[in-house]
């Protein structure tokens, strides 16, 4: 008998022990999952403490909340930081329309206030963190997105119930054969062409899984469904064109045809249509390291697909971040981070192919 999801993830995603201290963050409709997992941790001897959203609650903070407030770093975010060994996040809103009449600046502020209570303590005490996106599936949120509730529900659950021995064991070969490359190129109808430095940086495998390997170099955090590589390129490296094909939900919103012209690792040009208008505010409201190259990934999960909310996952599927990414071993300072997916991209790592039309070759 296969062992339970919560199993997987408090004894092998997580391997939590009589010595930690685990936080479960948890959104109301989620709470049965929750339970599972805290129970799991229990068997282990790890004390747990659930922490509750409600979507009354997540819109109240963001409507009623002056920007100030949300900027200011939550003391009770602080605490929990500073006292969990683990946290697991089982948080999204049971119906995302709620985000639709939200300021662009109360997002930003958020973002802000949010980062600066987690990531630098986080980060110094090495907590272990995994989201598991299963939280994702509601029918409102798929009546938000257009998406076939069934379907997608469908997927996701294949996309997590994989072999999470072999899914590590792909990700590493791609690793391998990506780890000294100095240059890739994307390339894919539409006009992209797009060419990244990674020389000398490191790949990271997202396999579900946050061993003493990922600790040990500071990859504290994976998710459920997994399975993509990732890198934080050179900053300035980044030179060329990227149009994604990929529709991207966030917010209760589709954002459609989009995508970023870079110069020296900037962004200099964000085309899109309607549907990326207050994701361009945001962008221009937005400070810091918001035009500088973030993140580049391409997926390995053989049962994702694109097209619901797993985009980066999908095998042979390239993402690209901008923005903040110091929570993926980056070195960007923003109050703004969003990705973007490309289906069907053929991939070259110094002049190596290593995902032609979308099929990976690896």
């Amino acid at each position: 008998m296969p062992p339970s999801l919560a199993s997987q993830v408090v004894n092998r995603c997580l391997r939590i022990t009589a010595k930690d201290d685990v936080t479960i963050s948890v959104s109301k409709h989620a709470i049965p999952l929750a339970e599972e997992f805290a129970v799991e941790c229990f068997r282990n001897g790890a004390d747990v403490l659930m922490n509750l959203w409600t979507d009354r609650y997540q819109s109240g903070y963001l409507n009623l909340l002056p920007v100030k407030a949300l900027k200011r770093p939550s003391v009770f975010c602080r605490a929990l930081s500073e006292t969990s060994t683990a946290e697991i996040f089982l948080l999204a809103a049971h119906d995302p329309s709620i985000f639709k009449k939200v300021p662009s600046e109360k997002f930003l502020a958020d973002g802000e206030g949010e980062n600066e209570a987690h990531l630098p303590v986080m980060r110094d005490r090495k907590v272990r963190t995994l989201s598991v996106n299963l939280a994702f599936l509601t029918e409102p949120r798929a009546k938000a997105y257009g998406f076939n509730f069934a379907k997608w529900k469908r997927n996701t659950a294949a996309a997590a119930n994989v072999d999470y021995g072999k899914l590590a064991a792909l990700g590493k070969k791609l690793r391998s054969a990506l780890s000294g490359a100095r240059t890739i190129r994307v390339t894919a109808p539409g006009g992209t062409d797009l060419s990244l430095d990674v020389n000398g940086r490191k790949w990271k495998v997202s396999d579900g899984v946050v061993d003493d390997e990922d600790v040990a170099a500071g990859n504290l955090n994976d998710s459920l469904p997994a399975g993509n590589l990732s890198v934080c390129p050179v900053e300035d490296g980044a030179q060329g064109v990227i149009r994604f094909n990929v529709p991207t939900p966030i917010q209760g919103r589709l954002v459609r045809n989009f995508g970023w012209r870079f110069k020296d690792g900037r962004v200099t040009e964000f085309e899109g249509d309607r549907s990326a208008k207050k994701i361009r505010e945001q962008w221009k409201g937005a400070t810091g390291d918001k035009d500088v190259v973030g993140s580049f990934a391409i997926g390995f999960n053989p049962k994702a697909l694109t097209g619901y909310m797993i985009n980066s996952l999908a095998a042979g599927a390239v993402t690209l971040a901008i923005g903040a990414n110091l929570d993926v071993g980056g070195r960007n300072k923003s109050t703004f981070s969003f990705l973007g997916t490309l289906a069907g991209a053929t991939v070259a790592a110094d002049h190596r192919t290593v995902v032609k039309a979308g099929k990976l070759l690896v």
